[in-house]
């Protein structure tokens, strides 16, 4: 794997990662007995809560990283330059791209998720803007499931590169 996919690979796995624990960590607060923020619907609160806005930008960017690491991986000509243009932070855009280039992921509701956080990640919603509320699946689970899968595809990837 080209030095480009690597580092595109290593840091979107570390911004999911880190949507992961941050999600856990909402659960935890909200739970808290002794908390401030103490609330009785703690995964209402992970996703639409005051953490919700960096969880959901976490996580667009890890997969937005991840995705175009696959694309590097399948075509080493593809540079920064071209995923920064072509690609942008459009997720969909993204996984079109990989799929395109013969990216054929397993990893359960990847197009479901990637869907829902297009239009909120592409537009900077995480930035600039606090939606009422985003969706996700019922469960995070789902999520975890979906990242771990889509980081080892890419990982294959890497090592068959």
């Amino acid at each position: 794997m080209s030095k480009l996919a690597a580092a595109l690979h290593q840091t979107g796995k570390a911004h999911a990662g880190a949507a992961c624990l941050l999600y856990s960590a909402s659960i935890d607060y909200a739970r808290d007995p002794e908390g401030i923020e103490r609330v009785e619907d703690q995964i209402t609160y992970a996703f639409n809560g005051p953490y919700s806005l960096s969880l959901h930008y976490l996580l667009g960017l890890g997969i937005e990283l991840m995705l175009k690491a696959v694309i590097v991986a399948l075509d080493p000509s593809i540079d920064a330059k071209y995923l920064q243009n072509e690609i942008g932070h459009d997720l969909v855009k993204g996984l079109d791209e990989a799929e395109r280039r013969g990216f054929a992921s397993k990893a359960p509701h990847l197009r479901d998720i990637v869907e829902l956080l297009r239009a909120p990640y592409k537009l900077h919603w995480f930035r600039y803007d606090r939606p009422k509320e985003m969706r996700l699946p019922g469960s995070f689970d789902q999520v975890v499931l979906m990242l771990s899968a889509v980081e080892r595809e890419v990982a294959a990837l890497a090592e068959s590169g």
